[in-house]
């Protein structure tokens, strides 16, 4: 991530974009990883009560750490989820396609604000791009939720709104269960919203999990900290 704080705090990861707003995938093949300094594993299995003896490792197909695609190329990105109530690991290839940014005005975003948010998204415009990530590992798991920031430059966004943000065509919703993402090309459509200036515009999208940005790790997480092998650098789409 960039050496910028932001002044926003974005609703990440809002679902459920509307039918009649789907984007097919751009038939771009998928970028080739770059070699890294271990051997790449096998393919990745359902959930196992094991805890993990190795970091995430990247095969020949997978998108090299720091990539920088073009919105709608497909990123190919392993990831590992652990599920604390079950005390259970599930690992998974997922690919993501960013569509390109979009703009609409602030006054258009919904959410439970206070006069001086409401006055502060009169202003200036909303930024969200839809996202679509798709199983392409086969086996049953719940992706947990990816993390993607909006990047706007040096200065980063120059709006802080205290509250939710919700955008028609851009609904919350939690990750899919492992039972609805459970087949090869089971597909999970989000968003990500953020609100600027006309003179700070989202530019880029990010996707910094592990191992291309580092693994964040809670109390309840008993798995080893691999964020020695992490942090291989972000894929940008821009």
């Amino acid at each position: 991530m960039r050496g910028h704080a932001f002044a926003l705090i974005p609703c990440l990861l809002l679902a459920g974009c509307s039918a009649g707003e789907n984007a097919t995938p751009s038939a771009a093949p998928a970028t080739t990883a770059s070699p890294v300094p271990s051997p790449a594993t096998s393919a990745p299995t359902p959930a196992t009560i094991a805890i993990p003896t190795g970091p995430l490792r990247l095969t020949g197909e997978m998108t090299r750490p720091g990539a920088r695609l073009r919105f709608g190329e497909k990123a190919i990105v392993p990831v590992r989820h652990y599920y604390p109530l079950l005390k259970t690991y599930a690992e998974g290839v997922l690919g993501i396609v960013v569509q390109r940014i979009q703009t609409t005005p602030g006054s258009e975003v919904q959410g439970n604000f206070d006069e001086d948010s409401r006055a502060v998204l009169k202003r200036h415009t909303a930024y969200y791009a839809k996202i679509i990530i798709t199983n392409e590992s086969g086996n049953a798991f719940s992706p947990g939720t990816p993390r993607f920031t909006g990047e706007f430059g040096d200065f980063g966004p120059a709006v802080t709104v205290t509250g939710e943000m919700r955008l028609p065509g851009c609904r919350e919703r939690y990750p899919p269960d492992s039972d609805e993402f459970d087949r090869k090309g089971a597909e999970w459509k989000t968003c990500l919203l953020a609100v600027s200036s006309r003179s700070r515009p989202m530019t880029e999208v990010r996707y910094e999990d592990a191992p291309y940005g580092k693994e964040i790790q809670f109390e309840q997480d008993p798995s080893p900290d691999f964020n020695k092998h992490y942090n291989l650098g972000a894929i940008t789409w821009s």
